[in-house]
C-alpha cells in the first residue's frame, strides 16, 4: 500500500486525479529508478514520495503530450539531483538478490552463486562509478527497461545522446568487469 502525505496546496484534489490505483502502479518502478541511483532505501523511499508529492501538487503542468510515467521519471530525477546536491553519495548496494535469485533460478552450485555474487558487486561498484550522465542513461535505459526515446524524454536529451552515454556506459563496465574477472573473456 502506497501512502502519500500531502499537505495543502489542494493536494487532496489533485489526489482524487491520480487514483491509488495509478500510483501503486508506478510506485515500484520509480522506488527502483530511486534506489539505484541512491543506493539506499531510506532516501529511495523518500525520493520516491516527494515525486508524487511533487507531481501531484503540479498536476495542472502535466499537459498529456507525454507518458505519465516518462513525467514522473522527470520530476524523480530532478528531485534525486535535488538531493544529491545536498547529500554525500552513499556507499554501493550490492546486487546480490539478482544475483542469488538467478543463480537459484539455473539450477547453479553454492561455488556458482558465490562467484555471481562477487561478479554482482563488482558490477554494481562499476556502475556506481560511472560518470553520473552515463550511469543515469544506463540506469533508465537498460536496468529500468525504458527505450532509448522514452530515456530521451525522462533526461530531456536528443535520443543520440541517449544512445551515445549508454553505449560508452557499456564499454565502460566491459573494460571495468574485463580488468576484474580477465579469466572470464
Amino acid at each position: 500500500m502506497v501512502v502519500l502525505v500531502c499537505g495543502g496546496y489542494g493536494s487532496e484534489a489533485r489526489l482524487e486525479r491520480a487514483s491509488q490505483a495509478q500510483i501503486a502502479k508506478w510506485y515500484p518502478r520509480l522506488f527502483r529508478t530511486a534506489l539505484r541511483l541512491t543506493r539506499n532505501a531510506e532516501d529511495a523511499a523518500d525520493l520516491t514520495q516527494q515525486t508524487f508529492y511533487n507531481a501531484l501538487r503540479n498536476w495542472d503542468r502535466f499537459d498529456g503530450g507525454a507518458r505519465p510515467t516518462t513525467w514522473l521519471h522527470q520530476i524523480l530525477l530532478n528531485c534525486v539531483r535535488d538531493w544529491a546536491r545536498r547529500r554525500a553519495v552513499r556507499s554501493a548496494e550490492p546486487l546480490h538478490e539478482w544475483t542469488v535469485a538467478a543463480a537459484a533460478k539455473k539450477g547453479a552450485s553454492p561455488l556458482e552463486e558465490v562467484e555471481r555474487v562477487e561478479q554482482a558487486d563488482r558490477l554494481a561498484g562499476a556502475i556506481n562509478h560511472l560518470p553520473p550522465l552515463l550511469r543515469q542513461a544506463f540506469i533508465v535505459t537498460v536496468m529500468d527497461g525504458y527505450t532509448y526515446q522514452e530515456t530521451a524524454e525522462i533526461l530531456s536529451v536528443p535520443v543520440g545522446t541517449v544512445a551515445s552515454r549508454v553505449h560508452q556506459a557499456r564499454r565502460l563496465l566491459m573494460d571495468a568487469m574485463r580488468q576484474a574477472f580477465p579469466e572470464v573473456e
